[in-house]
C-alpha cells in the first residue's frame, strides 16, 4: 500500500487537507506533530514543519525514515516571480533549486545537483487536476520554483533573483524537501498558490490572500490524492 507523505509549512496550509482524512493517530517525533491518516484507500501522513530550509529538510526524512512513504507532497503559498503567475494562481514546480546557496556549491558539493527535478508522473497528475479545477477565477503554471531562508519582500532582491534564476515563484522550504526527497530516490512534487508579489506591497498582498492561496493549494492536494487513490 502507499504512503503518501504531505507537507506544509504552516497550520493554514495543511487544515483544509486534515480536514478531509480520517482515521487519525498522532504522533510526535522531534518536536513535529505527525497526523497519521486515511483518504479513501490511500495512507497518508500528514505534517506542519514550520517555517525554514533546514525544518522542512528534518520533516522529509522522518517521512523517509520513521513512515517510509513512497511519495512527498509539499504544499503552501508563495511569492510570484513571473509577472504572468497572478495571486491566488497556482505554480507546480517543474524543478526547485536554492536562491540563497553559490550555483558553484551546487555543483561541487553533494548531492552535485543544480537543482531537483520533480517527479514526472506526480507533474502530468496535478496537471491533469488543474485542467478539471472549478477555481475558474485561477490560472495555474508548470515552472521553477526557488527557496531560501528569507522572505521576500524587497523589489530590488525580487529583481536579482529573477535575473539569476528565472523562477516561477519564490517561497521558504519547497528545495529542502526536494533535497531530501532525491538523495533518498523517493518522488516528489511541489505546489504553491500565490499569496504576494515578493515586493515591496507584500505586506498589504500576503495579508488579504494568505488564506485564499493557501486553500488553492490544498485544494489542488486534495484532487492529486484523489487521481492517486484510484
Amino acid at each position: 500500500m502507499s504512503v503518501i507523505g504531505i507537507i506544509g509549512a504552516m497550520t493554514i496550509e495543511i487544515e483544509t487537507i486534515k480536514d478531509n482524512l480520517s482515521t487519525f493517530t498522532e504522533k510526535n517525533y522531534a518536536g513535529f506533530h505527525f497526523y497519521v491518516a486515511k483518504y479513501k484507500n490511500l495512507d497518508v501522513v500528514l505534517v506542519s514543519c514550520s517555517g525554514g530550509k533546514v525544518n522542512a529538510a528534518c520533516c522529509s526524512q522522518i517521512l523517509i525514515d520513521k513512515f517510509c512513504v513512497d511519495k512527498i507532497i509539499n504544499t503552501g503559498i508563495a511569492g510570484s516571480l513571473n509577472p504572468k503567475v497572478k495571486l491566488c494562481d497556482t505554480v507546480i514546480s517543474k524543478d526547485l533549486t536554492y536562491h540563497d546557496v553559490r550555483k558553484i556549491q551546487m555543483k561541487t558539493c553533494f548531492p552535485f545537483m543544480e537543482s531537483f527535478k520533480a517527479d514526472d508522473e506526480l507533474i502530468q497528475l496535478a496537471l491533469k487536476v488543474c485542467d478539471a479545477s472549478d477555481l475558474e477565477d485561477f490560472d495555474y503554471h508548470l515552472g521553477r520554483i526557488v527557496t531560501g531562508d528569507a522572505f521576500i519582500s524587497d523589489s530590488a532582491l525580487k529583481s536579482s533573483i529573477i535575473e539569476q534564476y528565472d523562477p516561477y515563484c519564490v517561497e521558504m522550504e519547497g528545495s529542502a524537501i526536494a533535497h531530501v526527497s532525491a538523495i533518498n530516490n523517493v518522488p516528489f512534487l511541489v505546489i504553491r498558490s500565490i499569496s504576494d508579489n515578493a515586493d515591496n506591497n507584500v505586506d498589504i498582498d500576503y495579508d488579504q490572500f494568505e488564506k485564499i492561496a493557501a486553500n488553492n493549494s490544498a485544494i489542488l492536494v486534495l484532487g492529486l490524492l484523489d487521481l492517486l487513490s484510484k
